[in-house]
């Protein structure tokens, strides 16, 4: 988890939950954004299971992007000197910018997986999308209590995390080849089969390059 964790992150202890005397292999931002994709990811598919494959109605979009930049305000906004910014900051923004880019990502999967998806807008109704808002913000919450028997767990999910998202969106660039766009009928079939084992090579060479790209600049920097 620590080599995955470095081919994404500068590993800053400072900068990084700690669940007693356990640190997570990411900084709290990026924790925040790899744990808030997967989050999402989970509770989409538990919420929209009728295979919706429309965006997100206008307000959604709008609070999506506000989520996406608020962790990008967050770092700038902190490197640049106009305000200290700390590690319950840094995971809030960076979780809820994870989730806004897999509520992109969610209806697009559909689009391109599915032979027959429903043209419906995901969120159609407002209050889905408070219901996610509210299990988002829990999540984030509950997270920072920084629970001291949690503390493998939240190690291991902020590694994994990094794998999905990187695995995930591997797969969505997949789909979009046409021999493997619109096939299946459902979510797990044998159209899934050879498009996952793919990704899963693409995500595994994303990280080892990271990873030594990584480890140059690091070389470079001594």
């Amino acid at each position: 988890m620590e080599l995955v964790g470095f081919s994404v992150c500068h590993q800053l202890d400072s900068r990084s939950l700690a669940f007693g005397d356990i640190m997570t292999p990411v900084c709290s931002r990026c924790g925040g954004i790899y744990i808030g994709f997967m989050a999402a990811a989970a509770i989409l598919f538990i919420m929209f299971r009728k295979k919706q494959n429309d965006l997100p109605p206008l307000y959604v979009l709008i609070i999506s992007a506000v989520f996406f930049l608020s962790t990008i305000i967050d770092g700038l906004a902190s490197y640049s000197g106009l305000y200290m910014t700390n590690n319950i900051i840094r995971f809030s923004t960076g979780f809820l910018c994870g989730a806004s880019i897999m509520t992109v990502l969610y209806p697009v999967f559909n689009f391109q997986y599915y032979k027959k998806s429903l043209n419906e807008r995901i969120f159609k109704k407002p209050a889905t999308f408070i219901i996610f808002t509210a299990i988002l913000i829990a999540s984030i919450v509950f997270t920072l209590f920084r629970f001291d028997f949690l503390g493998n767990f939240y190690y291991y999910l902020s590694g994994i995390s990094v794998i999905f998202t990187f695995f995930f969106v591997s797969l969505v660039m997949i789909f979009l080849i046409p021999p493997f766009s619109q096939q299946a009928e459902k979510l797990f079939n044998r159209y899934l089969m050879l498009p996952a084992a793919l990704a899963l090579i693409l995500t595994f060479v994303e990280i080892f390059i990271a990873y030594k790209l990584h480890q140059l600049m690091a070389r470079i920097a001594l």
